[in-house]
């Protein structure tokens, strides 16, 4: 079986020590249909293993670069961040393969049957998507094959109320410092982010969950259309506070 990696279900190649074992199931691939070695139970285990230890690194490593309070150039430390990923992923992985008794190709298989339309499996797929969100938060690229209704005409559509959930999130963030301030509240900075962040997620989420959308494929549809000439235009239109004509 040619190697793959869990990232992504397209065409992602990842570098060095990255680590592969799921891209689904090659053309030519004569075990595709064969039945896993690993459930759905064991697998969701092992993704959601994978990506709670790989959260709690990104986390520490964050709070240290913070902490040394070095200005990084944004592209570079997110190169760092990508690196520091895969390579950790790869140790990671080995980790908890072991403690479930699989190896990789188990576990490549299994994850790329449980994906696959005719044998899907809900929760497997959400927990191998939270792993690739996490992947993308630090800046990776994750190709995924749209919906064949995802048109640019209707990614138009979405951008724009999620552009007016942003700017709605943003007004009631504004109204609640107001609040703060009127009764003279004393509040963290850690307690304001924290409050806009979940103001945010809470008024985008709401379109992506319209659309039946991921945010992990809400990153796809914007790097699939971001050389259209009419999604730029929307874009252009929407970031002058101008509505579809």
């Amino acid at each position: 079986m040619a190697t793959k990696t869990i990232i992504a279900t397209g065409a992602l190649a990842l570098t060095g020590a990255a680590a592969y074992y799921l891209y689904g199931p090659a053309e030519d691939d004569d075990d595709a249909d064969d039945l896993p070695t690993v459930t759905p139970s064991e697998c969701t285990q092992i993704m959601e293993k994978i990506t709670a230890i790989m959260t709690q690194q990104i986390n520490t490593l964050m709070r240290k670069i913070q902490a040394q309070g070095a200005q990084i150039p944004q592209q570079m430390l997110q190169s760092y961040l990508i690196e520091h990923f895969e390579t950790q992923l790869k140790e990671v992985q080995s980790v908890v393969f072991r403690e479930f008794g699989k190896d990789e190709d188990e576990v490549e298989h299994a994850c790329a049957y449980y994906e696959a339309k005719e044998t899907r499996d809900d929760k497997v797929v959400e927990a191998c998507n939270n792993l690739r969100s996490l992947y993308t938060n630090v800046g990776g690229r994750v190709e995924l094959d749209l919906p064949e209704d995802l048109t640019v005409e209707k990614m138009c559509v979405i951008f724009e109320e999620y552009m007016a959930a942003v700017q709605a999130a943003q007004l009631a963030f504004s109204q609640h410092l107001q609040q703060l301030k009127a009764r003279g509240a004393q509040v963290t900075t850690s307690q304001l982010n924290e409050t806009r962040t979940n103001l945010m997620q809470n008024h985008v989420l709401t379109v992506l969950k319209k659309y039946d959308m991921t945010n992990l494929l809400w990153v796809a549809a914007l790097e699939k259309y971001s050389d259209s000439q009419v999604f730029k235009e929307t874009v252009e239109r929407c970031k002058k506070g101008g509505a579809a004509p």
